[in-house]
């Protein structure tokens, strides 16, 4: 249960620490959008660094770990880069919770994409306030798959 509540955990931050670098990325795109609309001098680009470095410094580390001991455990490197870390699978009965989970990911992927597009729909109303409003809405179809293939693990481990 431990290393179930971690794991999702870590996934979960991940991808909500992506989404800060992206939002950064977007602000930063849309300063040099800005620019090249108005190239005469004097113009300032500005871009915060912070979650990038974060991002980098405790993820990079992190997943250089996890893939060393994927790598052991399935000795291919092609397996230890396309089999998430949640893939816990030593015995029959865990095979059958991975699949199950696996399954209760998918089912949640039917419903979280057309809901993800109905939000979109919304993003003329946010535009103007928070013009990175789509990099939220398609970071919520992978959260809402972790959470999904997770709460199924734990409640049949």
């Amino acid at each position: 249960m431990n290393k179930v509540f971690w794991s999702a955990s870590w996934n979960i931050f991940t991808l909500l620490l992506f989404g800060w670098v992206l939002v950064e990325f977007f602000n930063f795109q849309m300063q040099f959008a800005d620019v090249m609309k108005n190239p005469e001098p004097p113009w300032e680009i500005t871009m915060n660094f912070f979650p990038i470095l974060l991002f980098f410094l405790v993820c990079t580390p992190i997943y250089i770990y996890l893939f060393i001991k994927a790598k052991k455990k399935y000795k291919s490197m092609w397996k230890a880069l396309m089999l998430p870390a949640g893939f816990e699978e030593s015995d029959e009965r865990e095979r059958m919770i991975t699949a199950k989970a696996c399954r209760s990911s998918y089912i949640m992927m039917w419903f979280i994409v057309p809901v993800a597009a109905a939000l979109l729909l919304l993003y003329p109303m946010f535009q103007d306030t928070m013009p990175y409003y789509p990099i939220f809405i398609i970071l919520m179809i992978p959260v809402a798959q972790v959470i999904s293939y997770f709460y199924t693990f734990h409640k049949y481990l």
